[in-house]
């Protein structure tokens, strides 16, 4: 009796461990925690006809707005309103079910950062043939009406061509025709130039602004003038290194994917250009040859043990890429009718 009841007890023994060892691989809160995403991301893109679609995790892409024969070259949301541009600004507070017109006079450029929504401020700014040159919207987008808060002596022939902001929720105005750059403090503040000191971009008809939370940049679309960045908002400039990003190329689009100087810049028909140390060099690693970029956004995933996962998207003439590594190397995410040349990402 004995005999037999050792086994037993070693071979209950055995299945109560293997039982306790599955029930840790299925309960243990850190093997959940980076697999389940507390704060997703929402990525939008639009194509050259206008279609307009939408993924959570990059991999499954539904359609949100079917072709309408328009290019978009900007996608916003502002809450829960979202925001294309084509000939006009429209607003949908539906995802994107139904679009009304909600701004007629922009003023358009070829870049994504002609419209923008502060989240600290809670006002999208949009580039504007009126006023100043800057039209406002206190309601995510319903409506707008030209900013009319500006410091005395602004010259009288004005415009403005693009906008960021930083971590702070300071924003900024750069204008071409005036090579000024603008901030705006708060949304009751009125816009005031920033003074530069030493270096300053030349003159040029289209530097773009982008930035991360601590730095702004501004990018020549033309590809002549350089990228520029500055770490103290506006005050100081330093140029980066060309390296390897080809001239005479349209710099199409740009973003920072971590803080200070991670920058990268899509271009027409060369690819992906990234700084490292200083200075651009090709990434372009997964991609096809002589590929187009047009379109670039940066998305973040929080999981559950509060690690964040960041992935940089890319509309491109052959369907939309994925980075995991900051854009070093590139996946492709589209296939079949998903496939096409994509204007604008948000």
């Amino acid at each position: 009796m004995q005999k037999g009841f050792l086994p037993s007890v070693l071979l209950a023994s055995l299945i109560s461990l293997t039982a306790l060892q599955g029930c840790k691989k299925e309960s243990a809160l850190g093997i959940d925690n980076d697999k389940v995403v507390k704060t997703p991301y929402s990525f939008y893109a639009a194509n050259s006809e206008g279609w307009l679609i939408n993924t959570n995790d990059g991999e499954t892409f539904s359609s949100i707005f079917p072709p309408d024969g328009y290019a978009t070259s900007a996608i916003l949301t502002a809450g829960k309103n979202l925001l294309f541009l084509k000939q006009n600004l429209h607003v949908s507070t539906n995802n994107g079910k139904n679009f009304n017109p909600a701004y007629t006079n922009v003023k358009k450029f070829p870049w994504q950062s002609s419209v923008y929504y502060c989240l600290g401020q809670d006002r999208v700014y949009t580039t504007s043939n009126a006023g100043k040159g800057i039209a406002i919207s206190s309601d995510k987008g319903m409506s707008f009406q030209d900013d009319i808060n500006w410091d005395a002596g602004i010259p009288p022939v004005f415009e403005v061509s693009s906008f960021a902001a930083l971590g702070d929720n300071i924003m900024f105005a750069y204008s071409n025709l005036n090579n000024v750059t603008f901030r705006k403090d708060n949304a009751g503040a009125n816009w005031r130039p920033v003074t530069a000191e030493g270096l300053f971009p030349v003159d040029g008809p289209s530097y773009y602004l982008s930035s991360n939370s601590n730095t702004l940049f501004l990018t020549d679309y033309a590809g002549l003038g350089g990228v520029w960045y500055t770490e103290d908002q506006g005050v100081h400039w330093f140029r980066f290194g060309q390296g390897e990003l080809p001239f005479n190329r349209h710099w199409n689009c740009a973003a920072s994917p971590t803080g200070g100087q991670s920058f990268l810049v899509g271009t027409d028909s060369s690819g992906v250009f990234r700084v490292q140390n200083g200075t651009f060099v090709a990434s372009n690693v997964g991609l096809e040859k002589n590929m187009s970029i047009y379109s670039m956004a940066v998305k973040k995933n929080v999981y559950k043990n509060d690690v964040t996962r960041v992935y940089v998207f890319i509309g491109t003439n052959k369907g939309i890429y994925r980075s995991e590594d900051f854009g070093v190397t590139w996946d492709k995410m589209t296939s079949g009718s998903f496939d096409g040349k994509y204007t604008a990402a948000y």
